[in-house]
């Protein structure tokens, strides 16, 4: 099979071969996402003989004519959150339609962004072992607060490049991925800063963003920086820490602005977890200025941090968030973790450890569902699913499809010592593959 080729998958529906692979197999564009596959389970598109398969003068049609039918914005979304579904994680554009049982815990991280709107800073911890939810929840948190219209940030915390033990490298972390309301992937921060100078005054910025960050913006850079693209780029590095002001200063200066931008970064190393709180409150405030009404910040996968990074200045940086969370501020912090082992000493404990050290925490406990709430979210799965591949359902028994989803729940609950809510989904969705897959053969025999 060549470049260009179209073929049909059973599970992912039509697409055009972008490159193939002697171990990996094809790469396949599916208009929703791309992925590699097995060559082996690729065929021609309904309607084509295999020896009828060539290249493509164009991604949407076979040389015989035969139309590769394209996908509806429905369609395509629904088939991307089944990808993600299957990758172990939830598109915030489905995780209220996915979320059973957590009504409670919505209304409480409402109230949490609720408040900080009104510049109340509210923090919470998410805590669940692999596989209840909790990543689930922080998902839910950062599209509750999309809805609320907060710029939104989510780091993985790995204990080494991204560390609570290194605070200038985890602003950095936080920016790369800073979202704004109706954002769906991080935007470059170049013409917000523009947008910025040219609509406030310096006196404004200092009160909401802090001196060093006004000061670059409206003492350091004129204006005229911000319609080249070449200095664009050097500013945003800048801001967003990857770039040293030094050579941020060397940059621009070769573009001949002349300036002397103070430096953001903390170098004494001791100071980083104050500079690091400085610098986050002002990108809040940053936020409410620039299209936004405050700011959440997600840090997931602490036990990581904590399993991996030997500390460092974590304790300093916690302390700093505690001071933070006292101030006035539009800012919303979310940490989720998995409880530590019973093995683990207190020290060690990543849900004790922020407790500890962050007075205002609070605590939420992934819930487990009930039967009734599974068999529920597998109702629900099997819509989204029938969203995502509607010719692969079309005239199947929906009662009988259901039904073997709702007995699979129940040996969930029954058979497993501790059921977890991916797992389950993870089996529905298989249900359902095998389902449709079965479909589609009698389709071809008959």
């Amino acid at each position: 099979m060549r470049e260009g080729v179209a073929v049909r998958h059973p599970q992912y529906g039509s697409g055009v071969i972008i490159s193939t692979d002697a171990r990996r197999g094809a790469n396949v564009d599916f208009g929703y996402a791309a992925a590699w596959v097995p060559l082996k389970e690729l065929k021609p598109p309904d309607g084509v003989e295999d020896s009828l398969i060539q290249t493509l003068d164009t991604p949407e049609r076979v040389s015989d004519g035969a139309a590769i039918p394209k996908l509806s914005p429905e369609v395509a979304a629904a088939r991307r959150a089944i990808l993600a579904l299957k990758l172990g994680q939830v598109l915030e554009e489905n995780v209220q339609e996915l979320s059973v049982g957590t009504d409670g815990i919505q209304a409480e991280m409402e109230r949490a962004i609720v408040s900080a709107a009104q510049r109340h800073p509210q923090s919470l911890i998410v805590k669940g072992s692999w596989g209840t939810g909790k990543t689930h929840l922080l998902t839910l948190l950062t599209k509750l607060a999309a809805d609320k219209e907060f710029a939104t940030a989510t780091v993985i915390l790995d204990g080494e490049g991204v560390t609570l033990s290194e605070p200038m490298g985890l602003m950095k972390a936080i920016l790369s991925s800073l979202r704004y309301p109706g954002e769906a992937a991080p935007c470059s921060i170049g013409d917000r800063l523009a947008d910025f100078q040219r609509r406030l005054s310096y006196h404004e910025a200092l009160q909401n963003v802090g001196w060093r960050i006004a000061d670059a913006i409206f003492c350091q850079i004129p204006s005229e920086a911000f319609n080249e693209p070449e200095a664009v780029t050097a500013i945003e590095d800048y801001f967003m820490l990857a770039l040293a002001t030094s050579r941020a200063n060397e940059e621009l200066r070769r573009l001949r602005y002349k300036v002397s931008l103070p430096s953001l970064k903390e170098h004494r190393v001791y100071g980083r977890p104050k500079r690091f709180c400085q610098l986050l409150k002002g990108w809040a405030g940053f936020c409410t200025l620039t299209g936004a009404k405050g700011l959440a910040v997600v840090f997931d996968e602490v036990d990581v941090e904590y399993a991996v990074s030997r500390g460092g200045f974590r304790p300093a940086l916690l302390k700093t968030f505690d001071d933070l969370l006292q101030e006035t501020c539009p800012i919303v912090l979310a940490f989720g973790s998995a409880p530590a082992s019973d093995d683990v000493g207190d020290s060690n404990d990543a849900v004790e450890g922020l407790a500890r050290s962050i007075k205002k925490l609070r605590r939420v406990e992934a819930p487990a569902p009930n039967v009734k709430q599974t068999k529920e979210l597998g109702g629900r799965l099997y819509n989204l699913y029938f969203r995502a591949y509607p010719e692969s359902l079309s005239d199947i028994d929906p009662d009988e499809t259901r039904r073997q989803i709702d007995r699979f729940a129940d040996r969930h609950h029954k058979n497993s010592l501790a059921p977890t809510i991916r797992e389950f989904v993870r089996g529905t969705l298989e249900i359902l593959d095998v389902v449709s897959h079965r479909k589609g053969e009698r389709g071809k025999q008959g």
